[in-house]
């Protein structure tokens, strides 16, 4: 079992909403990118939220930029953890983020 890593957080100064995930599952990992396995739902939920129907096909960095123009950020409740595969429920010995 390997040691996994949060990224870091998504913000600025004018963030007001903080989406708190737990740990990135391997394909975001693997992206370096906030949920980017394509069956994960986040970018089209958030995108009805913040009124982006474009949001989902929009480039990773772009789709950042979006979230923090909506005032919204993106980081995860776990600095690190033990897990293998992608469940939650895998997730051990975990270290949280300030």
């Amino acid at each position: 079992m390997s040691r996994k890593a949060s990224f870091p957080p998504v913000t600025d100064a004018r963030t007001r909403v903080l989406v708190c995930g737990s740990l990135p599952g391997e394909r975001s990992l693997a992206a370096r990118q906030y949920y980017a396995h394509p069956q994960n739902q986040f970018w089209r939920l958030i995108a009805a939220v913040i009124d982006r129907a474009d949001l989902p096909a929009l480039p990773y960095e772009a789709r950042l930029a979006a979230l923090r123009e909506a005032h919204i950020g993106l980081w995860d409740a776990v600095a690190s953890a033990t897990r293998t595969g992608s469940s939650d429920a895998a997730i051990a010995n975990a270290k949280a983020n300030d």
